[in-house]
């Protein structure tokens, strides 16, 4: 049996929107977990299930409900819903009315038949039946997805897993499929404790991108798991740490990981480079004011000055690919960078184009095209830190200004300190189009002009400052030093200045 043909208990008791205040004597009733109540929505307005159903369970926050057997009815529908006695009281308190978030003047009205019927009528198995044929359909490989799981047009009933209660029931029912990864993105969950459900070890797998997840406290339900590779992508948390601690933590709470959003961070118990983690903090500074002098001077083209990044004995080779199924893929081509590739497969003259020496690889780069790097896009990882350094750097680049395609890549950096400074004594440079996620978030974010951090910094901005005001070399070194070297705000200092006429003649530059 189940509900649509089952017949109403004649103890069952109806509060409405004249008799709310019978609850008080109902209080027996909603305590029996064995009884199943039934909720009426007089009214939809037309709305889809799911539009409703979410509206009343965010009415109810942080309290949780489980809705069955949703069916419409006239210009109404009703569900079924069964141990949720905090849930009655709180639509009951609200005089049985839910604020409409589509239309304010039509807000929704309730009933709700209290001891409709009993579990001993209606099991539901009839609807685990549902659930689990969708699931089925959705596992393939030992790998289950759940992605947008609400919208799954063969689920009978309005399961949205950002309920924790919900969330529960599925992966109660999926425990019978034995699922070894899961995808759950794009289902606005906030906790994860429902995972709890599974079986110790069940797991190895996660992939949690796109979801609600504030705080990385929430991994710590993940410890009965053997996880080895996690997705946390866009979730709020990414925003909230910086990528040490983000790394760190998320080791704490899964040992055993070795791939987090796509990076391998250790294979087969060995570790590997991390996303932007150093393994010595006091790399920090080094690797920091190197990235900012490098890349600002590549895209420059200022040839003399990128000559200095480089030993007069260095190394560089270069790399190219194309990948396919990209949403770079038709117009990002690589044919200016293929000519002077070194891939050992498909590049004929690739012993030539090994470049030896400072003034032969700042030649090369010549030959390149113009380019701006996007440096929000920046990965950096750090395999060895001493008087030798390397890194490794991944993001994406621009060409300018012909064709504004978008390329990515990854440059293998040695560093070697030899009077005092690191300089580059080896490159490997790997250039491809840019990956669909990341032709996505590619130059979102403007750029910030940063304070210069030393005196070759400060010189090239009292000449770029000098540049655009026509101010004298001293004039213009009296306003960035007033404003403490922020270019926006000696701008706007300079502004103010010149329209009070308070900068004397002698403080412009003259021109015979």
């Amino acid at each position: 049996m189940d509900f649509k043909t089952v017949t109403p208990s004649p103890d069952a008791i109806t509060l409405n929107e004249i008799n709310v205040c019978l609850i008080n004597q109902c209080k027996a009733l909603l305590d029996v977990k064995t009884y199943w109540h039934k909720f009426y929505i007089i009214e939809t307005y037309g709305l889809t299930r799911n539009l409703v159903l979410k509206t009343l369970l965010e009415h109810i926050q942080p309290l949780e409900l489980i809705p069955l057997c949703y069916t419409e009815e006239g210009k109404g529908a009703y569900f079924f819903a069964r141990n949720c006695s905090q849930v009655i009281k709180k639509f009951c308190s609200d005089k049985l009315t839910v604020h409409n978030p589509f239309d304010f003047r039509k807000p929704f009205k309730l009933k709700i038949a209290l001891k409709y019927t009993t579990t001993c009528n209606v099991k539901v198995d009839h609807y685990c039946r549902n659930v689990l044929k969708v699931l089925q359909k959705r596992l393939k490989s030992h790998i289950l997805c759940l992605n947008n799981f609400v919208e799954d047009p063969d689920l009978n009933d309005f399961l949205l897993l950002s309920e924790p209660k919900l969330l529960a029931f599925v992966l109660n029912v999926a425990k019978i499929l034995k699922p070894k990864i899961i995808k759950l993105c794009n289902n606005e969950i906030k906790s994860l404790e429902a995972l709890r459900v599974l079986p110790a070890q069940s797991i190895n797998a996660l992939d949690l991108r796109n979801n609600l997840i504030t705080n990385l406290t929430e991994l710590k339900h993940l410890s009965i798991f053997d996880i080895t590779e996690l997705w946390l992508e866009g979730n709020p948390l990414c925003d909230l740490y910086d990528e040490y601690n983000y790394v760190e933590q998320i080791i704490k709470y899964c040992p055993k990981i070795e791939k987090l959003d796509g990076f391998l961070l250790r294979q087969n118990g060995v570790p590997s480079f991390r996303r932007n983690f150093l393994c010595d903090v006091s790399a920090y500074d080094v690797i920091d004011q190197f990235l900012e002098d490098y890349f600002p001077t590549y895209d420059s083209k200022d040839l003399a000055k990128l000559e200095s990044f480089y030993h007069k004995d260095a190394l560089f080779s270069m790399t190219a690919e194309q990948f396919h199924n990209q949403v770079s893929s038709a117009t990002s081509h690589i044919k200016s960078y293929k000519q002077y590739s070194r891939n050992l497969m498909d590049t004929p003259n690739r012993d030539s184009n090994l470049y030896i020496g400072s003034r032969e690889i700042v030649k090369l780069f010549e030959l390149l095209p113009h380019c701006e790097h996007d440096p929000y896009s920046f990965t950096v990882d750090v395999m060895h830190y001493s008087k030798l350094a390397i890194i490794i750097v991944t993001g994406v680049f621009m060409e300018i200004p012909y064709v504004k395609r978008i390329l990515g890549f990854n440059r293998y950096f040695i560093l070697e300190c030899r009077d005092k400074n690191f300089r580059i004594a080896n490159e490997q440079l790997h250039i491809f189009n840019a990956l669909s996620s990341q032709q996505a978030k590619a130059f979102k974010k403007p750029r910030v002009l940063q304070e210069p951090r030393n005196e070759t910094q400060k010189n090239q901005m009292l000449n770029t400052f000098a540049i655009i005001t026509n101010l004298t070399k001293e004039w213009a070194k009296i306003v960035l030093e007033e404003c403490h070297y922020n270019l926006k705000h000696a701008l706007l200092v300079f502004i103010d200045l010149y329209k009070s006429d308070k900068i004397p003649s002698h403080g412009f530059k003259t021109y015979d």
